[in-house]
C-alpha cells in the first residue's frame, strides 16, 4: 500500500511523523514531526519510552528546520519549499488499517481504546467498508484518557459510504455520534482562529453542517476521507507557480470532492475582494478544518494564494491553495 495521509512512521533517532497528502516523490515522502522524545514527555510507550507533542504545523517546521534542515526541499510539483523524508530514513512504518484490526479485537480495550473500538465496529457494521484505520495518538501508542479518535478511510468509494453513514445518523435519537456542543464549539473556535480567522458566528455555521468531526459518546473524533482518484494527484504532473495572495468571492459549482482529503472545491470568480486577479477553477487544500464548508451554488468568501499549475502537456489552470496561517473559508448567506 502507498504511503498516504493517515500513516505515521519512525525515523533513526525515534522523531515520530505524520505523512501529508497523497503525493510524494518515489524516493522520499512529505511528513511532519509530531512526537518527539523528551526525559519530561508525558506521553509514554509501552516499552518506557518518554514523548511529547509538538502543539502546531509552525513548530513541527521549527522544528526540522533546527533538527532536520536537509529535508527542507524546494519542489516544482508544489512550488515551495516543504519537508521531504527520506524513505532510508524510515525505521517503522506505523500502519492505520493494521491498526484499526488490532483495536477491533481487542476484548479487553478501555477508554479511548474502547470509544475507537466501538466507533470503529459501528461504521464497519453500517458500511460494509474494509478501507478504514486508526491514526493520531492511538495509531502510535502515545494516547491519553483524553485524546480523541482519528479515523482514515483510504478509499474513494469507501469514504462516501462512511460520509453517508455519518450524515444519516448523527445527532439521531439514541445516536452515539452527535455533533459539538456549544462548550466545545467555543474551545474549537479558541485552538483555530490564530490559524484560520474568522468570526465565531461564521465558524459556528460552518462547523453546524460538518459530520466528519464531532463528538462519539463524549469524545472526540475526527475521519479522514482519503482520495487518491485525482491525475492532479500523480506526483510531478505539473509544475506549481506561486502567484501571491488573494481574497475573493466564490461560487461554488462542484463540491463533490470537498468531503475528502485532498478536499476540493470547483468555483467561479464573482470578485476578487484583495490580491492576486486571476479567474481560478478550483480552491485547493490538505487541512481538514476546510471540508464540508460549501455545496453547489453557494458563495464563499476565501482567503489563501493563487497558485498557477502548469502541465507537462502544455496545460495551465490557476487554483486558490489554502492551508497556511491566515488562509480562511466561509459561507456566505
Amino acid at each position: 500500500m502507498d504511503i498516504v495521509e493517515g500513516f505515521y512512521f519512525k525515523i533513526y533517532d525515534d522523531t515520530i511523523f505524520y505523512v501529508k497528502g497523497v503525493s510524494h516523490p518515489v524516493d522520499r515522502v512529505v511528513a511532519f514531526p509530531k512526537y518527539i522524545r523528551s526525559e519530561h514527555g508525558d506521553r509514554t510507550t509501552y516499552s518506557g519510552i518518554r514523548y511529547t507533542k509538538i502543539a502546531d504545523i509552525a513548530s513541527e517546521y521549527r522544528f526540522v528546520l533546527e533538527m532536520y534542515s536537509s529535508y527542507i526541499v524546494y519542489d516544482d510539483y508544489f512550488g515551495r519549499e516543504v519537508v521531504l523524508v527520506p524513505l532510508k530514513d524510515i525505521v517503522e512504518l506505523y500502519n492505520p488499517i493494521d491498526k484499526a484490526l488490532k483495536i477491533i479485537v481487542d476484548r479487553h480495550a478501555k477508554s479511548v481504546l474502547m470509544d475507537a473500538r466501538d466507533m470503529l465496529t459501528d461504521i464497519i457494521n453500517s458500511t460494509g467498508v474494509k478501507n478504514i484505520g486508526i491514526s493520531g495518538s492511538i495509531l502510535v501508542d502515545l494516547y491519553r484518557d483524553d485524546s480523541d479518535i482519528d479515523i482514515v478511510v483510504l478509499n474513494e468509494s469507501d469514504g462516501r459510504k462512511v460520509y453517508s453513514f455519518l450524515s444519516e445518523t448523527i445527532d439521531r435519537p439514541g445516536s452515539k455520534i452527535r455533533k459539538y456542543s456549544e462548550d466545545s464549539l467555543a474551545r474549537l473556535y479558541i485552538n483555530r482562529v490564530i490559524e484560520t480567522p474568522i468570526g465565531f458566528k461564521e465558524f459556528v455555521a460552518q462547523e453546524r453542517r460538518r459530520v466528519l468531526e464531532g463528538l462519539y459518546r463524549n469524545r472526540e473524533y475526527f475521519i479522514r476521507l482519503i482520495d487518491r482518484s485525482n491525475t492532479d494527484d500523480i506526483y510531478g504532473v505539473y509544475r506549481c507557480r506561486k502567484l501571491g495572495g488573494a481574497t475573493m468571492m466564490l461560487r461554488v459549482v462542484d463540491a463533490k470532492r470537498s468531503i475528502y482529503t485532498p478536499c476540493r472545491y470547483g468555483v467561479e470568480v464573482l470578485k476578487v475582494l484583495e490580491g492576486v486577479n486571476v479567474d481560478v477553477e478550483e480552491v485547493y487544500s490538505l487541512r481538514g478544518r476546510f471540508n464540508e464548508i460549501a455545496n453547489e451554488d453557494e458563495i464563499v468568501i476565501a482567503r489563501g494564494t493563487v497558485e498557477l499549475l502548469e502541465y507537462r502537456g502544455g496545460d495551465r489552470k490557476y487554483r486558490l491553495y489554502l492551508g497556511d496561517p491566515g488562509d480562511y473559508m466561509y459561507l456566505v448567506k
